[in-house]
This record gives C-alpha cells, sequence and structure tokens, in this order.
C-alpha cells in the first residue's frame, strides 16, 4: 500500500529551493496557504506543505512531491514511498535538490558581499564529484 514518507532536508529558504527545483527542471507550485498533499488512492498526508511538485511533471509518479517546513522552519521532502523506491524519488535526488539549493543560496550571499561569479567547475574526488563555485573580488 502507498503512503507518505518524509525526509529530512537542511533547506530553509523557500526562494532558494524553489530555484533549485526550477534549475532541475520542474515547475514548482508555491502555496501561499498551506496545502495537505493527496497522493494515490486519495492517501493524503497530515502534515501542510508550502512547495509542491505536481504529479504530471513527474513521469510515472502515484503522487505529487511536497515539501513542508517543520517546527524549527525547516523543509522536509514529503514524498510517496513507492515513488521513492520505483522512481529514484530518494536521498540521492534530494541530494542533487540540495546541491542546486545551496549552490543559489552561495550565489546570492556572494553578489550581496559584492563578488563577481567566475564560473563552475565540478572536480572529481576520492568521494566523489565536488562542485566548486569561483568568485573574484571587485
Amino acid at each position: 500500500m502507498s503512503q507518505y514518507e518524509e525526509l529530512t532536508t537542511t533547506m530553509s529558504d523557500q526562494q532558494y529551493l524553489v530555484e533549485a527545483l526550477t534549475e532541475l527542471g520542474y515547475k514548482p507550485e508555491v502555496q501561499h496557504e498551506v496545502t495537505a498533499l493527496r497522493g494515490y488512492g486519495g492517501v493524503a498526508w497530515k502534515r501542510p506543505v508550502q512547495v509542491i511538485i505536481p504529479r504530471d511533471q513527474l513521469p510515472g509518479a502515484l503522487a505529487p512531491v511536497g515539501f513542508g517546513r517543520d517546527a524549527t522552519g525547516v523543509f522536509q521532502a514529503v514524498i510517496d514511498d513507492l515513488d521513492r523506491q520505483d522512481l529514484g524519488l530518494d536521498q540521492v535526488w534530494l541530494g542533487r535538490v540540495a546541491q542546486a539549493y545551496k549552490e543559489k543560496q552561495t550565489m546570492a550571499v556572494a553578489r550581496s558581499k559584492g563578488y563577481v561569479f567566475r564560473g563552475r567547475e565540478v572536480v572529481q574526488t576520492p568521494q566523489g564529484p565536488r562542485v566548486q563555485l569561483r568568485f573574484a573580488v571587485r
């Protein structure tokens, strides 16, 4: 039976989350009024979400993916367990979202401090690929 599961993230800024999801090819919906997710067979998630990737943007998905804030203001990903297993909407996927989020956040902070973006490079390390953003002082 399908059910929603919550995956922990460290993302807390809605703007960067939406930008990250957009960069990954989604068109997330931002809910101004918190909304409960409804999934396969009418399964509902009790806690409301503020950012939703509609099901039609997730080929083969049974349910939409949502991001809702916890008590500390950090977004938690709400994903149907079958979609997590069958479509790869898992910790690896969430890691890609978090990477794009961190890049968006870093770029905004650097711009606000007067740095100029000089490039992005993916470096292979023994632990796996690592993204390096390069900045210069004006």
